[in-house]
């Protein structure tokens, strides 16, 4: 993998780790993407999800990029999409913004958390669940959260370098989450504030296409 963009651009490399093949739909997003100059496209494939992404995150480090656009090869997403979170990541001086998905089942949940923290034991020795997902997030808008899924978030460099030199490989799951949840978790040990963007909604391929919509449906809200 080579990066040739011009010196002086804010170099991105889109990132998507993923099986064999990839939805039509993902195809379809990825190819009408807005990439403009300094994007770079790569993918690592047939890998449990976390080497995958540790792999992506130190070729981002060793080949000088500057951001990092993870996509989920099961994400369906706006050609604007890469665009509307690099503005949101100059305009906050970020280091971490996600777009919003939902989950495939009922209720359709959003792929955020307001709350992320080691889990404690209970009374009998049971670990108790400390994440807890951001039903009530603000629409249409930008604000922080404690943690989300990696299916469209675009983090810099530095802060994968960062998490890196802290904890070593970013994505190595804690026993008590997945690889997404484990680097939020770092990060908001490093100090650092998560953002989304719900401007910025995607779809999650699954029998169909599950959107914002499913969600709102089974909530009984009007949209």
């Amino acid at each position: 993998m080579t990066n040739d963009s011009t010196n002086g651009l804010i170099k991105t490399l889109i990132a998507i780790p993923c099986m064999d093949s990839t939805y039509t739909g993902f195809t379809h997003s990825l190819v009408h993407l807005k990439k403009g100059p300094g994007v770079a496209v790569t993918e690592k494939t047939n890998s449990l999800v976390y080497d995958s992404r540790n792999l992506l995150s130190l070729a981002a480090i060793e080949n000088g990029f500057d951001r990092v656009m993870w996509f989920d090869s099961d994400m369906m997403f706006t050609p604007d999409t890469l665009h509307i979170l690099s503005n949101d990541m100059d305009e906050l001086d970020a280091e971490m913004v996600t777009g919003i998905y939902f989950k495939r089942r009922s209720p359709y949940n959003p792929v955020i958390h307001d709350r992320l923290e080691e889990p404690q034991k209970d009374a009998d020795g049971n670990l108790t669940a400390a994440v807890h997902t951001y039903d009530d997030y603000p629409r249409d808008s930008v604000f922080p959260v404690k943690g989300c899924g990696f299916g469209c978030v675009l983090t810099s460099v530095k802060l994968l370098k960062e998490v890196w030199d802290k904890f070593g490989p970013a994505f190595s799951p804690y026993p008590w989450g997945g690889e997404d949840i484990s680097f939020c978790y770092r990060v908001n040990q490093l100090g650092h504030t998560i953002y989304c963007d719900s401007r910025v909604s995607c779809g999650h391929i699954g029998t169909y296409v599950f959107t914002e919509k499913d969600f709102l449906n089974a909530r009984g809200e009007k949209h």
